[in-house]
């Protein structure tokens, strides 16, 4: 590179995606201290890993609270088929869902 070209503009260092209420997704060019300063260093926008590690955690939270229902549905079932009457409640709830 010769010393009178001039400098190749550089892309912008990092970048966020403002979300707009019905969904459509717009990627700003530069963190927030950017946009009011362009030569600030600092940037607030979280990197690949943390979103990565945020979109893990939330999954591992929904999983458990799955599971957990599950767990539940799953004794309340056993507790009605324990039950004397079990086969005939579970008939009767299985008519009231077709009725609904």
């Amino acid at each position: 590179m010769s010393t009178t070209e001039p400098p190749r503009p550089q892309p912008p260092l990092a970048c966020h995606w403002v979300r707009e209420p019905d969904g459509t997704r717009w990627l700003v060019p530069g963190c927030i201290p950017r946009l009011h300063d362009p030569d600030a260093d600092a940037c607030t926008c979280p990197t690949l890993a943390d979103q990565l590690a945020e979109t893990q955690g939330e999954r591992d939270r929904a999983q458990h609270d799955y599971t957990g229902l599950r767990a539940w549905t799953d004794a309340i079932i056993a507790a009605v088929h324990a039950h004397p009457d079990g086969k005939k409640i579970m008939k009767d709830a299985a008519d009231r869902a077709r009725q609904s």
